[in-house]
């Protein structure tokens, strides 16, 4: 580190010091968090439980497990019936 030289202001050029300075500067991400109003963060969490109970009910079809092999069977005949010979 330089020796300051007594005609500076006090200003510092070493490029760490400057660098940690600008850094202690910004808040944490956290603090955007506990920053923002009780009605914002509540509406957040719905809309992300939302969204996640939205994907997962689009995902998970539960006519894929059926216990009966048999029905399974049936059931993709007639789909493929329907394909072939669509109804008027």
């Amino acid at each position: 580190m330089k020796t300051p030289n007594p005609q500076d202001s006090g200003e510092d050029m070493d490029v760490r010091v400057v660098h940690g300075a600008i850094w202690r500067e910004f808040a944490e991400p956290i603090e955007i968090w506990r920053r923002a109003p009780w009605y914002l963060r509540h509406s957040y969490v719905m809309m992300l439980i939302g969204a996640l109970v939205y994907l997962l009910i689009q995902v998970y079809d539960w006519k894929e497990y059926e216990e009966d092999p048999l029905r399974r069977l049936e059931r993709d005949i007639e789909l493929q019936q329907k394909k072939e010979n669509p109804a008027p």
